[in-house]
């Protein structure tokens, strides 16, 4: 795990919102429609846009339903394309870990998240609310979980 700090950085892609129970159907359709309707592609065109996938997620209501976002990293100065939401990541501490392809990531997000930080003496910064996975060359290969940190009082 490494801690990194990172300044504001924005995402623009297209979200669903789901629950635990529907999280697989729900953002395999995302993907699925993602990649279908070329939807990369529009992303690319905006001004600042970057190699690499984000699936950002962000709790709605309590910890009962959350959005998921696939998009990419693009520049401050642009309007959304249809159907797309452009999210502002403001200047924060990051613990970030890397996994291989393959490595469940489920499993990934809850060693990562109720583990690996609290051992390092960090707990994840709540009031920030958003969590993200970063594929740094394609949805297919290794990926990165990136958490917004603090220190813990414990």
């Amino acid at each position: 795990m490494n801690l990194i700090e990172r300044d504001t950085f924005y995402i623009c892609g297209y979200a669903v919102e789901t629950t635990a129970a529907q999280n697989d159907k729900d953002v395999s359709n995302l993907y699925n429609g993602f990649y279908d309707k070329d939807k990369e592609s529009i992303l690319s065109r905006l001004q600042g846009s970057k190699k690499g996938y984000y699936g950002l997620s962000w709790y709605t209501q309590g910890h009962e339903k959350y959005c998921y976002l696939l998009g990419i990293e693009v520049g401050k100065e642009n309007d959304p394309p249809e159907n797309a939401l452009f999210k502002s990541l403001e200047k924060t501490l990051y613990a970030v870990a890397r996994y291989p392809h393959g490595r469940d990531i489920i499993e990934a997000w809850n060693e990562f998240f109720y583990t690996d930080i609290p051992k390092a003496g960090y707990a994840p910064n709540e009031p920030y609310n958003l969590y993200f996975e970063y594929y740094l060359e394609g949805v297919h290969g290794d990926y990165e979980l990136w958490v917004p940190v603090v220190k813990s009082d414990v």
